[in-house]
C-alpha cells in the first residue's frame, strides 16, 4: 500500500493510501493461469489396452482423455513390435518417454506420474504380453487428474482470492479535520464506495493490527473508540509494517491520539 500526504495544514490532515494494484493483478492472474494450465496439460487419463478376445479380438488401443478432448489410436496386435523407454530423447516434461514401436513408426504413451523405473516396468509388461499368446488382455492405466485437478483448483481459487482481495481494497482517503472535530475515511473499491465518519472526541487510541498466516504478516490500522469499538482504515490488512507505522506516526503526531500497544 502506497502512503502519501496529499494535504496538511494546522487544522487538516489528508492521507491517501493506494494499493500496489499491478502486483495483485499479476500474482492473481499467474495463479489462475497456472491452475488452468495444470488442469489442461497434466490432467488426463491414459489407457493403453490390448485384447485377444471379443468384442475386438487382436486389437490394441491407446486412449487419452483430458479437458481438451479425447484422442484414440488403434492397431492390430500384429502391427505392434515392442515397447521401450526411449533414452535418446526427452518429452515435454523433460523425462524419457515410453513409446510403442509399430510397423508404421512409433507413438508415445504419455505417463506423467511414472518415473524411469516404472516406465521400464510398463514396457516389460507390454512386451511380455506381446510374446505370450495365451494372455487374453492387457491394460496399462494412469490417471493424473487425481492430483492435478485438486492442485489446479487450489491455484485458481488462490488467484481468485488475490484478485477479489484487490477489488475490495482500492484507494483510501483518510481526512482528519480539527475544525469540525471529525475523522472521515473514504474507501473506494470495484464493489462500490464507502464512507465512515467518527468524532475526534470519541477516539481514545490508534492501534497497529497484525494478521499472520504461517510466515506471512500483513497489517491494518484502527481507531479505538470510547465505546470499545474499532474502526479500521482499510477493509482488509493491506499494509506493510513500515507503511502502517508511518500512518500511525503521522496521525498520532497531528492529533495527539494515544498509540495503543497490540
Amino acid at each position: 500500500m502506497k502512503f502519501s500526504i496529499i494535504e496538511q495544514t494546522p487544522k487538516l490532515l489528508k492521507l491517501q493510501l493506494k494499493p500496489q494494484a499491478f502486483l495483485y493483478w499479476l500474482f492473481g492472474g499467474l495463479f489462475v493461469a497456472g491452475g488452468i494450465f495444470l488442469m489442461l496439460a497434466l490432467g488426463k487419463v491414459t489407457t493403453f489396452s490390448c485384447s485377444r478376445i471379443a468384442p475386438e479380438p487382436n486389437s490394441c488401443q491407446l486412449m487419452t482423455k483430458s479437458l481438451s478432448g479425447t484422442q484414440i489410436h488403434r492397431w492390430n496386435i500384429k502391427d505392434i513390435q515392442k515397447a521401450k523407454t526411449d533414452t535418446s530423447t526427452l518429452n515435454q516434461w523433460y523425462s524419457y518417454p515410453l513409446i510403442i514401436q509399430t510397423s508404421r513408426g512409433y507413438i508415445a504413451i504419455d505417463l506423467i506420474n511414472a518415473d524411469f523405473t516404472e516406465k521400464e516396468a510398463r514396457a516389460a509388461q507390454i512386451n511380455t504380453f506381446l510374446k505370450t499368446p495365451q494372455e487374453p488382455q492387457l491394460i496399462v492405466y494412469e490417471d493424473s487428474r487425481l492430483w492435478s485437478y485438486p492442485l489446479g483448483l487450489f491455484l485458481i481459487a488462490s488467484g481468485a482470492v488475490i484478485i477479489i482481495y484487490r477489488m475490495r481494497n482500492g484507494i483510501i482517503i483518510c481526512v482528519i479535520d480539527k475544525s469540525f472535530g471529525k475523522i472521515t475515511i473514504n474507501r473506494k473499491s470495484c464493489f462500490g464506495n464507502e464512507a465512515l465518519e467518527v468524532k475526534l472526541a470519541d477516539v481514545v487510541g490508534i492501534k497497529l493490527d497484525t494478521f499472520q498466516v504461517k510466515n506471512s504478516k500483513s497489517y491494518n490500522v484502527s481507531f479505538k473508540l470510547a465505546s470499545d469499538k474499532y474502526i479500521y482504515i482499510a477493509v482488509d490488512p493491506m499494509f506493510t509494517a513500515k507503511s502502517a507505522n508511518k500512518i500511525i506516526e503521522n496521525i498520532a503526531s497531528f492529533t495527539n491520539i494515544q498509540f495503543l500497544e497490540s
